[in-house]
C-alpha cells in the first residue's frame, strides 16, 4: 500500500478531529455515517469514555454507600439499552445489505435486549 499523500493525511486528520463532537453525534444518530463507523464507534467507541467513568463512579459509590451501587448499575444498564436502541435505529436507516451488515444489526439488537434485561433484573 503506498503512503498517503499530504492531502489525504490532512483529510484523515480532519475526519478524526470531528469524531465524538456534536455534529458527529447528530450524524451518527441520523444514520448519515457509514455502517462500519455507526456500528463500531456507536456501539464500542462511546464505551471507551463511558466505562472508565462508570467504574470510577461505581467505586466511589461502593465506598460511600454500597446499597446505592445496584440502582447505579441498573440505571447505567438501562441507559446503555437506550443507546443501543438508538444505534440500532441508525443502522436500520442505513439499509446496508450483506452478511456482515445483518450480523451487525442482530448483534446490536441482542446487546440492547441484554442490557435492558440486566437493567430490569437488578
Amino acid at each position: 500500500m503506498p503512503d498517503p499523500s499530504p492531502e489525504e493525511l490532512a483529510r484523515i486528520q480532519a475526519d478524526r478531529a470531528r469524531i465524538f463532537h456534536g455534529q458527529w453525534f447528530r450524524d451518527l444518530i441520523s444514520g448519515r455515517l457509514g455502517f462500519g463507523d455507526t456500528f463500531w464507534l456507536g456501539n464500542y467507541g462511546i464505551l471507551l469514555a463511558v466505562v472508565p467513568v462508570l467504574v470510577l463512579l461505581g467505586g466511589l459509590v461502593y465506598a460511600q454507600a454500597p446499597e446505592a451501587l445496584a440502582p447505579l448499575l441498573r440505571g447505567a444498564a438501562l441507559l446503555l439499552a437506550l443507546w443501543r436502541g438508538v444505534v440500532l435505529r441508525a443502522l436500520l436507516r442505513l439499509r446496508a445489505r450483506g452478511g456482515w451488515a445483518i450480523t451487525g444489526l442482530i448483534w446490536t439488537g441482542i446487546e440492547a435486549l441484554a442490557a435492558l434485561r440486566y437493567g430490569l433484573a437488578l
